[in-house]
């Protein structure tokens, strides 16, 4: 009997970092991996009337053509207390050792039967704990619960994968690192279109309003870029906001760049593609990111980046001259005027983003988990 993948797949329903990578690689696993495993994709709908339109949207984009689809109308409270308790089922595979079911969220199945692999993103909050409420040690504790009802990781980089060994305490042996790929032909890059005449050339950032994310660093670092380096240059931040319009406005009225800035909160994917398309640069200085992927779109488009030196930022990049530590304005103000002021700086970049780009392919990363997964359950 053909090995099945059941995959918890609510991340496809979703917008943001996570859904950006879950998405795109179980509709590219469901095409490569068809004729030699089945699929199953599990929709946890609850009561929530906007799952199920989101879902019936994906449905009718054929991006799951080819994998059965299943959903309960159960809460993801009471899904959570069966699949970790007894795994009595819901439409889960049981029996089987050549099934494996995917964990894309916190919910780990205890299984007695398929192997179940958990995808851990990052662990930024025990990396950085002062950005975020809630006891650090109650979160390693429950962590390392649903790691020991995993018969293995999935971790988006090589800098996770150590955090998880040592935070975690799981075997290194236990963990493959599946990068996302690219979404984007490097050939294809659109980035080289001209700014229109009388247009101020702009710096991007995308991600989340988040103090985690420096952005109140990024800020600090333009305005010493437009006060003290006299760059002619706005700023264009997106992302959900987690502390509040006013806080951001406020911020950069103290800084003196208010009319240099501009907050557009969450933008479409097509929207997001102008604004990359135009950007003379992207910014992306957290304090700590376990992959960090607006980088690697960025350089996938062709687009100048200037990274924070932690985490797996420097994973990605791979080149020093493109990272500033975070803690460092003044030194970070520097390189950025440097870099935005001299063309041939600029053109080495987007030269290397897209070659290093063009090693993050989602063929590349599917034959390495399923070669991985099929190693395992031989």
């Amino acid at each position: 009997m053909m090995p099945r993948f059941f995959i918890d797949a609510l991340p496809i329903l979703g917008e943001g970092g996570i859904s950006n990578y879950i998405r795109p690689l179980i509709e590219n696993l469901i095409e490569v991996q068809g004729a030699s495993w089945g699929c199953e994709l599990f929709f946890r709908l609850g009561f929530r009337g906007r799952r199920r339109y989101l879902l019936d949207n994906w449905s009718r984009s054929g991006a799951g053509q080819g994998s059965v689809i299943r959903s309960t109308r159960l809460p993801d409270r009471m899904v959570a207390k069966i699949w970790e308790s007894v795994f009595s089922g819901i439409h889960l595979p049981t029996g089987s050792s050549r099934d494996v079911i995917l964990a894309t969220t916190e919910i780990v199945p205890r299984s007695r039967g398929p192997r179940v692999g958990w995808f851990v993103y990052d662990l930024i909050p025990l990396k950085i704990p002062q950005f975020f409420n809630g006891s650090c040690r109650r979160l390693r504790a429950t962590m390392q619960q649903r790691a020991r009802r995993a018969d293995f990781i999935i971790a988006l980089s090589e800098c996770t994968r150590s955090d998880i060994v040592e935070l975690l305490g799981y075997p290194e042996k236990k963990i493959v690192v599946v990068y996302p790929g690219t979404n984007i032909q490097p050939e294809s890059c659109v980035a080289d279109l001209p700014v229109p005449p009388g247009t101020t050339r702009y710096i991007l950032y995308l991600g989340a309003l988040a103090l985690n994310k420096n952005v109140d660093g990024l800020l600090r670092i333009f305005a010493r870029c437009i006060h003290d380096y006299r760059l002619d240059m706005n700023l264009i931040l997106t992302g959900k906001d987690f502390c509040g319009p006013d806080y951001w406005k406020s911020l950069a009225n103290r800084l003196g760049v208010a009319d240099r800035v501009q907050f557009r909160g969450w933008v479409t994917d097509s929207e997001k593609e102008t604004l990359l398309n135009g950007a003379t640069m992207l910014w992306q200085f957290s304090w700590y990111e376990g992959f960090g992927l607006p980088v690697l779109e960025a350089a996938s488009r062709g687009i100048p980046v200037l990274c924070s030196n932690r985490g797996a930022l420097p994973e990605i990049i791979q080149n020093p001259d493109q990272e500033v530590d975070p803690a460092d304005e003044a030194a970070a103000a520097a390189r950025a005027s440097d870099a935005l002021r001299s063309p041939s700086a600029l053109s080495d970049w987007k030269a290397r983003g897209l070659r290093r780009a063009a090693e993050f392919t989602w063929a590349k990363s599917l034959h390495r988990l399923t070669s991985y997964i099929e190693a395992a359950i031989e």
